[in-house]
């Protein structure tokens, strides 16, 4: 069933308040893993390698001041994002850049540069998409790519340029950037993927808030309270549970128009729009039915019920003035009967409306539980 339009915001704040959490924490554990993977790097390292031995403890010293960060919320996260791919990033390519300057790339350190070196890039690539999204992680991936097939050009053609031995090596470097850029394609065809996908869902989920929200109060506009009093009937045919349906008109309004203008007259729909849903349960719907008149329906709860909860609403209306205008509202009740269609019920409502306004306004009057 669809929730109530002037729910959705909240909800989606809510939702994106809850991956951005869920986010930090997977950021902070993947930070974890790799200062523990560069930790066992550095304590078992090979005995003349200044480089793991020297700069290892210092990216595992920044990695760990950003694992702090995230934990604190120090900062947003989107810069938090950069700067842990820009981190890694320097990292893995200056490893890379050293192993080709200082480490026989094509002799007996190619094992170690296949299996030791080229995985991370392989994860830095990925890892840019997931962390930037696809425009960042083509930059980022594009970027490593060429860095790395620039490495191992250089390397290949010196090599022949000097005649070395062990030259014929080229083809594994070759096959690594291939199997690259191919990680490099899918990553980045997957997430483009995604991210249209995405995008084509927010905008209609776009369209359809607005198609069924007040543009004024922000409350449920009559077609949106069509769609919930539908699915309501529906399960209140079903499971034979209460459905109320309470119409609610502002006294008097056109001459608050008159009198104070069309402003104040808006001023007083956003007031009682936010008078209703604070008073409202979030499984109830508060719409504006039209003009001045607004429709609030209450699943799951009876006639009896319904009345005082509009009278608490009458009297909160009642008690102060809104835009310095005294404003109080006439309100009629019915109680839905199954297999009888929501027009029965609003019909109903409606007739009971008339007759409070026919008794003096300012009152709420609710059809005889006889009836219901």
């Amino acid at each position: 069933m669809d929730s109530a339009p002037g729910n959705d915001l909240n909800a989606i704040q809510t939702e994106l308040s809850r991956l951005e959490a869920y986010r930090r924490r997977i950021y902070l554990g993947v930070l974890t893993l790799t200062i523990a993977i560069i930790l066992l790097s550095w304590a078992f390292r090979e005995n003349g390698d200044p480089f793991i031995a020297v700069a290892y403890p210092v990216f595992a010293v920044v990695l760990a001041g950003l694992c702090v960060a995230l934990w604190r919320g120090a900062t947003s996260l989107r810069i938090m994002e950069i700067t842990l791919v820009a981190t890694v990033s320097t990292m893995i390519l200056s490893r890379l850049a050293w192993h080709f300057g200082f480490g026989d790339p094509l002799g007996d350190h190619l094992l170690l540069l296949a299996g030791g070196h080229y995985w991370a890039v392989g994860i830095l690539i990925v890892g840019g998409f997931i962390t930037l999204g696809y425009r960042g992680g083509l930059v980022t991936g594009v970027a490593t790519f060429l860095f790395s097939g620039a490495l191992a050009t250089y390397e290949v053609l010196g090599c022949f340029l000097a005649a070395g031995e062990h030259c014929h090596n080229w083809v594994y470097l070759a096959r690594i950037h291939l199997f690259l850029a191919v990680l490099l394609a899918l990553t980045s065809a997957g997430t483009f993927l995604r991210e249209r996908i995405w995008s084509a869902f927010t905008r209609a989920e776009t369209l359809q808030h607005w198609a069924n929200t007040d543009p004024l109060c922000g409350l449920a506009n009559r077609r949106g309270a069509d769609h919930f009093l539908s699915a309501e009937a529906a399960l209140a045919d079903r499971y034979q549970r209460p459905l109320t349906i309470i119409l609610i008109d502002i006294d008097q309004f056109k001459g608050i128009n008159d009198d104070h203008g069309h402003k104040v007259g808006d001023c007083v729909i956003c007031e009682l729009a936010d008078i209703l849903s604070n008073t409202v349960r979030g499984v109830d719907l508060a719409a504006r039915w039209g003009g001045d008149e607004f429709l609030v329906a209450t699943p799951g709860v009876d006639l009896r019920a319904a009345r005082h909860a509009a009278e608490r609403c009458r009297r909160a209306v009642e008690k102060s003035p809104i835009a310095g205008v005294s404003v109080t509202v006439t309100v009629g009740i019915a109680e839905y009967l199954p297999g009888k269609g929501t027009d029965d019920a609003i019909n109903r409502a409606d007739a009971m409306l008339y007759r409070a306004k026919a008794a003096g306004r300012n009152r709420v009057i609710a059809e005889a539980c006889e009836l219901a």
